[in-house]
């Protein structure tokens, strides 16, 4: 069940990752990850990661790619079109991508990405990203200026 624990784990970075690869405030960051992912635009949304939160997500696609086969079925029941020498040669981008653009995902997320960005704290090249939820609890998304973009820092645990 470790292919489970990985798609469960991409299901939850695509709501964490809500900050990112835009120029400007963390909190126009934030606003254009959601944008993304509602838009259906997985290479968009995939570019508000950091290098550490795609490594991180690197490691875990390792699971997938020991066992393509497996991991085409249950990507393809989550509307994911993909054949195994495609899954051998993704790297984190284009796993996270091809999920934020699969209706499926989309509707999974919608919910939850009904936040309102409610302020920031900007220490140099670190940031903490302050949402509320629809549901009203507060959550922080630590972020990281990378390449003078803002980016979600690291994957969630």
């Amino acid at each position: 069940m470790k292919l489970a624990s990985v798609l469960a784990t991409a299901t939850l970075l695509a709501f964490l990752a809500a900050c990112g690869g835009g120029a400007g405030s963390p909190e126009d960051a934030v606003k254009g990850f959601i944008d993304a992912v509602k838009a259906g635009d997985g290479a968009k949304a995939a570019g508000y990661l950091s290098s550490n939160a795609l490594a991180e997500l690197d490691e875990q696609l390792i699971t997938l790619k020991d066992d393509p086969a497996m991991a085409v079925m249950a990507l393809t029941s989550m509307g994911v079109e993909v054949t195994e020498a495609e899954v051998k040669d993704w790297k984190a981008e284009d796993f996270f991508a091809a999920l934020i653009e699969t209706e499926v995902m989309r509707a999974e997320l919608e919910e939850e990405l009904d936040v309102t960005v409610t302020g920031s704290e900007v220490d140099g090249e670190e940031a903490c990203v302050f949402i509320t939820t629809s549901d009203g609890d507060e959550e922080e998304v630590d972020m990281i200026l990378e390449n003078g973009q803002w980016k979600i820092f690291e994957m969630p645990n």
